[in-house]
């Protein structure tokens, strides 16, 4: 699977093989409240059904990304160079990123979740030459069809390509902060000290101490 070397694969049967057109975008969105067992569940169902709004008859609603993101790390379900099932007509051109939590909830956006999300943009924008812009909202909102991202390439929210049925990853969520830890990233800086405290130094500290304290004692 091509992706993200240091992401947890979990494959989905959801997706179509290979691309029919280049990859401008990447999608960011929100789970909506599936918690990271029930979003890895729904992301992967090959059988996942919901009823027609119209019919009420049971249809295929099968779903995917090629990433979701968690606060304890990043999973790929899809590789790469393939299409996943998330954004209709721009699975084609689009990598997406589902991020476990809800638009509406300023708890989904935890330290630890931005940071690994700022590791896999600032990798996406590195392995792609995806700019780091942000596209929040549609540019055509009052559209009865998804409007098309922006010309130039780079970061989207769902709900700017889909304003009538979706605002994820909503107002909390900390473009400005994703993209300073993931500059930093393509800047040089350690992952692991990006967004947090590098702990360790002080675990190796910790692990002198216990030893002198070891060797007095004898």
């Amino acid at each position: 699977m091509i992706g993200y070397p240091e992401a947890i694969l979990h494959p989905s049967p959801n997706f179509r093989q290979g691309r029919r057109a280049a990859l401008s975008h990447v999608v960011i969105h929100t789970t909506e409240n599936h918690g990271l067992e029930g979003s890895l569940d729904t992301l992967t169902d090959p059988y996942r059904q919901l009823p027609n709004e119209a019919t009420g008859e049971l249809e295929s609603a099968r779903v995917s990304a090629h990433y979701l993101v968690d606060d304890r790390g990043i999973y790929q379900l899809v590789s790469d160079e393939d299409e996943a099932w998330t954004v209709g007509t721009f699975n084609r051109s689009t990598i997406n990123i589902e991020v476990t939590g809800e638009a509406d909830e300023p708890s989904t956006w935890s330290a630890s979740t931005v940071r690994y999300l700022a590791r896999l943009v600032a990798w996406l924008s590195s392995t792609y030459g995806i700019p780091l812009d942000y596209q929040a909202e549609s540019t055509n909102p009052d559209s009865a069809t998804p409007t098309p991202p922006a010309e130039a390439r780079g970061f989207v929210s769902h709900g700017a390509l889909d304003p009538r049925r979706r605002h994820d990853p909503g107002i909390w969520f900390p473009w400005p902060e994703v993209k300073a830890q993931a500059q930093q990233i393509l800047n040089g800086a350690n992952p692991a000290s990006v967004g947090g405290a590098d702990l360790r130094p002080l675990i190796a500290l910790l692990f002198i101490a216990i030893g002198i304290a070891w060797s007095v004692s004898k």
